[in-house]
């Protein structure tokens, strides 16, 4: 500290010095015991204590200065008595604070409600004051003062020592913030700003403005009721404590420093104006109680802030953590999903470096790491507020953008990566770039999909290093995008318009001509009708086989309800794909489905695969179990192509077998195919199953399957799929 900045401190600690000395005397909240008059708390020491908080040692001299002057007036006392006096409050409170120092290092006077809360209420919270009343006391003893303060050295009863000692001890701890943020305030207006900002105006907007509100009224209210003349016991007896379980509720909600300048001000007003506070217990054991309850509570109340305050931080820190990806050090999946919830509306970018697995399996893995990192800086001025970029694993990253002309931005920014170069270790490394893009809202469950669909996408870009659109505007799709991407938007057009999809019926009969319909999809967009085996690869590659089944269920439970039937027997079956049976509650959802139509579930057929029927995840079991279980009849499509043993067929619980197509179209001329089909027939037949043969085209086919036990067949032989508008039921 320079000469000049040190007598500018000195100087201003003066001047405040003077002022608030007897200022603080003044306004220290005082009783009558045993006819003679007592501080409840020594507002100077407060004053002192947190003057030497803000200068230091340098506030010590101008502390003497004043108290000498101040009390020369008010005292009136001979001047050797006066010295005495004050320098037993100045340096005690020098000492203790060099104590403090020792403890906590060069920094101890900051950070007041953080670290060093226990040395710091050891040393100037108890035992300045017990320093300083047993200096007073042994002055006393030798020197003489006047009748009315000899009380104050000694000349007194027990009691009146315990809450003389007390008052200082409260002076100390409970007041000091009194007096410290007000000045802090004074002397630095950033100060003042950032405490209004970050300890008051936070509490006072947002949802969290409406408990402020509520407890401030609470708190004027009891300080309004304790500090008027009631003159009634029920006030001081009952409703005192009401004040402490305020204070205990606000803990949670103010931080340290706010909590401990309004307690500090709550406790200086009912100390002060304590007829209806204190009526009916006015005498010494009754304060005594009373301060020490005072003290104890503000002990307890700033340890508490102080642990809720470190727990807050430690919450900011895992959130940081959980939202950060540890090697790279960019926002991850999580925080993402947070971004997208503030800014519901924008643009999610899948920006790939296809090059980079490759250099990674050479250079290693930290030059992924660090190339992601560089590149991400690279990024940085093409983003406008509210963009951002997140980690994605393997080698690609996550541009989030909002605004107009995002594709012309993008194919920008993808130009600008690819004419530079990435610096590792010296060596200049050319990363090659491309992107995809799609435009999202905050339906996170929707996110995830267009995630894996991005980076099919910017992995089908990486030929001619441009940006493709999964837009689902067919015009906005650029030149470069090929059939399957092509599809895939109309697929997801479609499934946002389920008109777009066409049900279609092909009939499965007995020998007797009775029997139901398999629903069958096609997807008809711009006058053109796509088959199942063009999209339902794609939509099972994009995880996107739940909303379009569960579209085709909605839409046949809508034409059962408008055409219904009494017959109790089944009128249709569905498909459901194995990643839709995957889903937890998926059951629930189509049950549910039935039963808000009115729908029988007798009057339809789930039909799973064999690989679902047989699995081994507990998800898929117990959802064909309930759909079982709630009316459903369940069949097993493509029976025999691989996961069918007859240990699994032992014990299967469905109630139709669907036997798969290759064993069928050549069961005339393989002499085999009839032995697996009848040896499937007598199985099914002895766990009282149906058997269903598919692909069944020509009359000796059909005859032969009769023979071999088959009860139902579908094929072109028996009827070819038609619009489900056109079919009657059986």
């Amino acid at each position: 500290m320079t000469f000049k900045k040190m007598i500018k401190k000195s100087v201003t600690a003066l001047v405040l010095s003077l002022l608030f000395v007897p200022l603080s005397r003044y306004i220290s909240p005082s009783t009558v015991i045993e006819g003679k008059q007592i501080y409840l708390a020594y507002l100077p020491i407060s004053f002192m204590i947190a003057l030497v908080f803000i200068y230091g040692r340098v506030a010590i001299i101008p502390l003497l200065i004043a108290s000498i002057v101040a009390y020369s007036f008010c005292l009136k006392i001979s001047w050797f008595a006066l010295l005495v006096f004050v320098f037993c409050l100045i340096l005690t409170i020098s000492l203790c604070s060099m104590m403090a120092r020792y403890n906590l290092g060069a920094r101890w006077r900051h950070g007041l409600a953080d670290k060093g809360i226990g040395v710091r209420i050891f040393w100037l919270g108890f035992s300045a004051p017990f320093i300083i009343k047993l200096m007073m006391y042994i002055s006393g003893y030798y020197i003489h003062f006047p009748a009315r303060i000899a009380a104050y050295f000694g000349d007194n009863s027990l009691i009146f020592m315990v809450v003389d000692f007390q008052s200082l001890v409260a002076a100390s701890l409970i007041f000091t913030p009194l007096f410290y943020y007000p000045l802090r305030m004074l002397l630095n207006p950033n100060y003042a700003r950032a405490f209004w900002l970050r300890c008051v105006m936070r509490d006072f907007v947002g949802p969290r403005r409406y408990y402020t509100y509520t407890w401030v009224f609470c708190l004027i209210t009891m300080l309004w009721v304790l500090c008027s003349s009631w003159g009634i016991l029920q006030v001081s007896g009952y409703l005192v404590p009401i004040i402490f379980v305020l204070f205990t509720l606000g803990i949670r909600h103010f931080g340290p420093r706010l909590m401990g300048l309004m307690w500090a001000a709550s406790a200086w007003l009912l100390l002060t104006y304590n007829d209806g506070f204190l009526y009916g217990v006015n005498n010494e054991f009754a304060l005594s109680f009373i301060l020490s309850v005072f003290i104890t509570f503000n002990v307890c109340m700033v340890y508490m802030t102080t642990v809720l305050k470190k727990n807050e931080w430690m919450k900011r820190i895992y959130r940081s953590q959980a939202l950060t990806d540890p090697l790279t050090q960019l926002p991850n999946i999580r925080a993402l999903e947070h971004h997208v919830q503030c800014y519901p509306k924008g643009t999610l970018c899948c920006l790939r470096m296809s090059n980079l697995e490759f250099l990674s399996r050479h250079y290693g893995i930290m030059m992924r790491i660090e190339c992601k990192r560089i590149i991400t800086w690279q990024l940085k001025p093409f983003l406008q507020q509210g963009e951002q970029v997140f980690q994605l694993p393997g080698s690609e990253l996550l541009i989030f953008l909002h605004g107009q002309d995002t594709a012309d931005r993008l194919g920008h920014i993808v130009d600008t990566l690819n004419s530079k170069q990435v610096k590792w270790h010296n060596t200049m490394l050319e990363i090659e770039y491309s992107a995809s893009y799609s435009v999202i809202d905050n339906d996170l469950i929707e996110l995830h999909r267009t995630l894996g669909q991005l980076s099919y996408l910017s992995e089908q870009a990486c030929a001619t290093k441009r940006v493709l659109s999964l837009d689902t505007r067919i015009e906005d799709v650029s030149d470069q995008t090929t059939e399957r991407v092509l599809i895939l938007q109309k697929i997801k057009r479609a499934l946002n318009d389920e008109q777009s999809f066409v049900l279609y019926a092909q009939p499965i009969l007995d020998e007797k001509g009775k029997g139901y319909h398999e629903i069958l999809t096609r997807l008809s967009l711009d006058g053109k009708i796509i088959t199942p085996d063009n999209f339902i690869p794609i939509i099972t590659e994009f995880n996107l086989s739940t909303r379009f089944d569960m579209l085709i269920m909605q839409k046949l439970v809508r034409f059962l309800q408008q055409h219904p039937e009494t017959i109790q027997q089944p009128r249709f079956s569905v498909n459901l794909m194995p990643l839709t049976l995957m889903q937890k509650d998926v059951a629930q959802k189509i049950v549910s489905l039935f039963n808000e139509f009115k729908v029988p579930t007798h009057s339809v057929i789930i039909e799973v695969t064999e690989e679902q029927a047989f699995s081994e995840s507990e998800i898929s079991m117990q959802n064909i179990m309930l759909l079982r279980e709630s009316g459903f009849k369940i069949a097993i499509d493509d029976f025999g192509t691989g996961y069918a043993n007859y240990e699994r067929l032992k014990r299967l619980q469905a109630d139709i077998i669907k036997i798969d197509g290759c064993f069928i179209k050549d069961i005339t001329s393989d002499s085999l195919d009839p032995l697996i089909v009848k040896s499937i027939c007598d199985m099914a037949h002895a766990k009282q199953l149906s058997v269903v043969a598919e692909f069944v085209e020509t009359e000796e086919q059909r005859a032969l399957l009769h023979k071999l036990g088959v009860q139902f067949m579908q094929g072109y032989l028996i009827g070819k799929p038609v619009p489900l508008n056109t079919v009657h039921t059986f």
